[in-house]
Order: C-alpha cells, then structure tokens, then sequence
C-alpha cells in the first residue's frame, strides 16, 4: 500500500434521576449535572449539548425528562429541548449550515437491544424553531448513527435496510431465511451510497447470528445487525472513513469507485498491525483528523468501546509510541460514546452507556469532568456530546411567576429557556386599569432562573387587591437594548399551592416548592 503508516487516536471505554426545578418553569424537570472536577481557565470556552436518556443497566431510573440538553461548566441549565423533539432523541448538538448556526438531532424510535434506531433528522435555528426535517431517500428511514454537515450544505447519513437471505452459509436453518441488516451511507439527496452487502462477509462479523433471540433474523425486529455502522466522516479528497462496529473494524472508502482503500481492525483483514495493548471493539466516532502532504501519514481518531473485552480505561495517541490517559473512576461505556478535539487543542470525551463527560489537556489531566446524574448511579445514557460556543435568542416569550409573599414583600421569578445573552431583567408593575407601567428595578441574570424581591413597604400602592396588578419582564443585554418583554403576568396568593409556595420560596427551599407546586395546583 502507498499508506506506510496510519496514525490513529481512541479512547477505550473500558445516569439522570436529579432534577432542577424552576418556579418560572415548574413543567421543566432537567438533569442535574453532578461535577466532580469544576472547570478552570483551562477548560476549553463554550457549552456543553448532550442528550441524556434511561440507562440501559437493568433498573436504571433515568432522567424525569429524556433528551436534548444545553448546559453550562457549571451545571446551569441554558436549554431544555422538552417538547420540541418527538420520541427517542439522540446526536443532538450544534452545527453550521450556510454560514449560519443551527441545532440538529435525531428524533424517533429505538431498540435497545439491537442498537437500531428508526426516524429522522430535525434541524432549529437559534430561536429553537425547526427549520427542516431530513429523511434518508428512496423511502427508508433514518438512524440515530450519523449526521454530518460536510462543507456547510451536504449531509452524510447512515440508515439500516433490512433484505432477505439465505442464512444457511452462516449456521441458520431453513427456518432462518428473513432479514440481514444492511447499513447504506448516504450524502444529502444520494449524491453517494455505499453499502456493506457484497463487499463484507457476515462471517467475519464479531455478532454471531442467533438460534434465537435477539439477532435471529426472523423478523424485522431481530434482523442480523452484522456491520452496524455508527459513524462516517468525509475527508478533502472525497474519500469516507466508517466506523463499523460490529466488525470491530474501521474502512476508509474511495468516494468515488466505493472500493475499500484500507482496514483498520476486525476479526480478519485488517492492513495494519495492531499491538496487544491497543487492540480496540466496538469502537463509535471514528474521524478524520489529519493527513501528511505526501499523503503517507494520515491520523484519525476514535471513541473505543473495549470494555467488554477490556477493564483498562484510557485514551491511546499511536504514532510510534503509546500515551496513556486514564479514565476518572474507572469508568466503562459498554456502548455509544464519542471523543472530539476541541480548537484549544483538549479532547472532549462522552463516555455513552456510562452517563458521565469529561475534559481532557493534551497531557491527559483532567480538566472538567461530570455525572449527567446527581449521583454517579449509570441511571442514564448519551449517545454522543459537544462543546460549542452558541448565540440562542428564543422565539417564545420570557416565562414570568409573580407571587405576593405574605404580606411585606412580593417576589418575581423570571426565565427564558434557551436565551444566552441577556445580563440584566428589568420588572415593570402594570395595574388593570391605569395605562402605563411603574418601574420596580432591575437585578443581574442569575443563572437560567433568576428571582426578584422588593419591599411593599417601598412602593407608593395599595396593594391589598394583588389581582389587579401584573408584573412585566424585559430581557436587557450587555449594551442595556431591551431584547424581549414578556407578557403581564398576574400576581398570584390565593391558590393553596401557590400559598405554600410562597411560604417556602422565602426560605429558599426550591426543590421542596416545586413539589407541593406540582402536587397541589
């Protein structure tokens, strides 16, 4: 082969039942991140967007509310995707699209068992409005796996076909002749497809076909998944690079004949050799990173999934030598996963079925590490994370509760899910029957919920009818421009729950409100 060498980089792998109730926002029920290495001025700038789902541990609580999440270093809420995905939601994160920013994910169906996963790809601008819904062509349907933006425009995409064979060749019986799982790689609207049938051998998969059970090929449910891609990557020449988990292998294909350019890995045909102690299986997010100009050297890189075969946690860098980054509390992610370079040159590493991500120096140091549960408990699972700068400006309104609490003060808690730039609210008191506002002040943001107190003993009102008044919120950025008003907002006390909590809300007891709120109104 003209390649002499081919660097590669992985991270062997060898959780949200917490919730962060917001009074503003009591349908909310995010996860709570539990951070056990706070960020630093090391860590890389940005926010962390993940999906976090019920862990596939037997007994795993999960998350109040699965799916698409935007978070802070220092576990504050910025967005909750509730309600604006529909199912399964999985390979959420940030992405360019004509030169402008936008969010994707996948949203739809999955098997647990199998790993497949059935749907397809929505796209939001930054007011959280979905722009698009992309499908997979020639009427099949999308899977979780990949969905890459190439060049700002094309879209590579993954998607299983399931076709009839003869599965005798493989030590099936007559009675198992039904459904192989072909996995087709596609780019936007077929531009390219490729698919693994008639170039690799089901009998050098590392997913023996069942008697019975889950890979028995007897139904659509249980077809045998033999290659399962999980990821693909396009290069500058054209040429692709998937990650095949079930072969324990990864190809590099020619994007344009769609010949097999070289293998790395897999039970049999691999071009290179591979040392004992940097064996990989069942590898995720494998990618492109760079290629020498004479074209002898190429690296990649790879989230590796070893921990069924391996109980060593740690991050390989391969180019003559072996650098070892171990993982924090000797975790291991069975499935899913993903590892990226960041632009300050640290890796960020999600670590799947085992709920946790971590930030990594060049040096293998921690530098920020997470539960995506309030406890390490694998109650949850992410498919794959991010860490992106990102400018949301929310289509719908600030979200505004205003309670009089007892009767000294009344307080004001305001939100705006998904907005990244406001530093400063402003409360204006409106009441029903006089036109125009009275101003109440002003507080700094204060994380995704930020609340408001003022004396009634400072206003110039009589305020024993509390229901003739509502309370309006303006979102003010750093250069004092009023952003967003919300609408006026009623105060409320004669509710029962509303009653308790404003009882706890002066004690500060959050977490104990919302739940008399959620039980009482």
């Amino acid at each position: 082969m003209s390649l002499k060498r081919l660097v590669w980089l992985s991270t062997i792998a060898h959780c949200v039942s917490g919730s962060l109730p917001f009074l503003s926002r009591p349908d909310l029920s995010p996860p709570k991140l539990n951070i056990t290495v706070p960020a630093s001025s090391q860590t890389e700038t940005g926010y962390l967007f993940f999906t976090a789902a019920q862990g596939d541990i037997p007994g795993s609580v999960g998350p109040d509310q699965p799916g698409a999440y935007i978070f802070q270093d220092d576990g504050e809420l910025v967005w909750s995707g509730a309600g604006y995905f529909a199912g399964w939601v999985a390979n959420f994160g940030p992405v360019v699209i004509d030169g402008k920013p936008a969010l994707r994910a996948f949203q739809g169906d999955v098997i647990a068992a199998t790993g497949r996963m059935l749907g397809n790809h929505a796209i939001l601008d930054n007011s959280y409005q979905t722009v698009s819904i992309t499908q997979a062509a020639a009427h099949r349907l999308s899977s979780a796996h990949e969905f890459e933006i190439v060049g700002g425009r094309s879209i590579l995409m993954e998607t299983p076909v399931m076709t009839v064979v003869d599965f005798s060749a493989y030590g099936g019986d007559h009675d198992q002749r039904f459904l192989l799982e072909e996995l087709d790689l596609k780019t936007g609207e077929l531009m390219f497809e490729w698919s693994s049938q008639g170039i690799m051998n089901p009998a050098d998969s590392a997913i023996l076909l069942d008697k019975e059970g889950v890979f028995d090929g007897r139904t659509q449910k249980s077809a045998w998944n033999y290659f399962h891609i999980n990821s693909i990557d396009k290069d500058d020449q054209g040429n692709y690079l998937i990650s095949a988990r079930h072969y324990n292998a990864i190809f590099k294909i020619n994007g344009s004949s769609g010949d097999v350019i070289w293998q790395l890995g897999g039970e049999t045909g691999s071009d290179f050799h591979i040392p004992p102690n940097a064996e990989f299986a069942f590898q995720h997010d494998a990618r492109f990173q760079y290629r020498s100009e004479d074209g002898q050297i190429e690296r990649i890189y790879f989230f590796d999934n070893a921990a069924y075969s391996s109980p060593e946690e740690r991050f390989l860098l391969v180019q003559g030598e072996m650098q070892t980054y171990n993982a924090p509390d000797n975790l291991t992610a069975h499935t899913q996963g993903s590892f990226r370079f960041l632009p300050n040159g640290n890796r960020l590493v999600n670590w799947g079925s085992a709920g946790a991500i971590t930030e990594f120096a060049d040096n293998g140091m921690v530098l920020f590490h997470a539960y995506l549960d309030s406890y390490p408990s694998k109650n949850v699972q992410s498919y794959r994370a991010f860490r992106a700068n990102w400018t949301g400006s929310p289509s719908e309104d600030p979200a505004v509760l205003a309670l009089k609490l007892r009767e000294e003060k009344i307080a004001v808690w305001v939100s705006w899910n998904g907005d990244t730039e406001t530093k400063t609210w402003n409360f204006h008191l409106q009441a029903s029957e006089v036109a125009g506002t009275i101003s109440l002040g002003s507080v700094q943001r204060s994380g995704f919920e930020t609340r408001f107190e003022m004396p009634l003993a400072s206003l110039s009102l009589d305020l024993k009818n509390i229901q003739d008044f509502s309370v309006i919120a303006e979102a003010i950025d750093s250069n004092g421009v009023v952003m967003r008003r919300s609408r006026p907002v009623a105060f409320s006390q004669d509710r029962s729950g509303l009653r308790i909590l404003a009882d706890l809300g002066e004690q500060q007891d959050f977490h104990r409100a919302a739940r008399h709120l959620r039980l009482e109104l």
